[in-house]
């Protein structure tokens, strides 16, 4: 079983990696000018396909017409895999940009959405650039983009638990009135877990993600109690008891 893992994982990793080289040009030709959300949109969805049918990796959608047909709106999912990050891409119906960890910028093809502004890095360690990247987030959302942002702010250790959410995807929404859409990654940790752990779990199958009702926003709405009915919405789906959700 452990030699599946790792073959699987490294075959998976090819298969990232051969597929990124062939829509690279696309990505350094599309991703500019007035209309590079919309290229990077079809971009993202055509390489997410790519990937999963290559992997071996079927999605089933649970509830998809949860997504509201007006925006913006912030998506705000559990986060044990980097497949999570390929169905992001896959799943969510609008434009949108994806904040992730400052780390993205060092990984290979994938890093471009980030250096082209299509997506956000987050800068967590430096403040002034962790105040461009709230700042880049709210023109996102004024614009008229949606956001997609792991709450947990980095790839728990100990899945299907989660880890207590942070306050920054609920502080977007609240002051931009912007619905929040929880998403739950069922069993993406199964299928391919950590990448470095090269004998962790790894293998084709269906990843089963679930979209909840849009938790709606406006000015009475208090930060508590959005994050903790977004965590609660999120853990409903994971059959496995939760640590305190505002526990620090």
């Amino acid at each position: 079983m452990g030699l599946f893992r790792f073959l699987y994982k490294l075959y998976f990793g090819m298969v990232y990696t051969l597929t990124g080289v062939v829509l690279w040009p696309y990505f350094f030709l599309a991703l500019r000018g007035d209309k590079k959300y919309q290229r990077a949109k079809k971009i993202k969805k055509i390489w997410a396909k790519s990937i999963c049918a290559l992997a071996f990796v079927r999605v089933q959608l649970i509830t998809p017409e949860h997504f509201p047909e007006d925006g913006p709106y912030i998506v705000c999912a559990n986060h044990a895999s980097y497949l999570d990050i390929i169905l992001m891409f896959l799943i969510i119906p609008g434009d949108f940009a994806f904040m992730g960890k400052a780390e993205v910028l060092k990984w290979p093809l994938i890093n471009i959405f980030f250096k082209r502004g299509i997506d956000i890095p987050v800068f967590r360690n430096n403040r002034k650039m962790a105040s461009e990247s709230l700042h880049a987030a709210k023109s996102a959302l004024q614009n008229g983009r949606c956001l997609a942002i792991f709450p947990e702010g980095k790839m728990v250790d100990t899945p299907p638990r989660m880890a207590r959410f942070k306050n920054g995807a609920f502080t977007l929404a609240i002051e931009h009135q912007a619905a929040i859409v929880p998403i739950t990654f069922v069993n993406n940790y199964r299928l391919f877990s950590d990448h470095t752990d090269l004998f962790g779990p790894g293998q084709p199958g269906t990843a089963i993600v679930k979209i909840h009702p849009a938790v709606q926003v406006d000015n009475r709405s208090e930060l508590l109690s959005l994050r903790n009915q977004t965590f609660d919405a999120i853990a409903s789906a994971l059959a496995t008891k939760q640590p305190d959700r505002n526990e620090n």
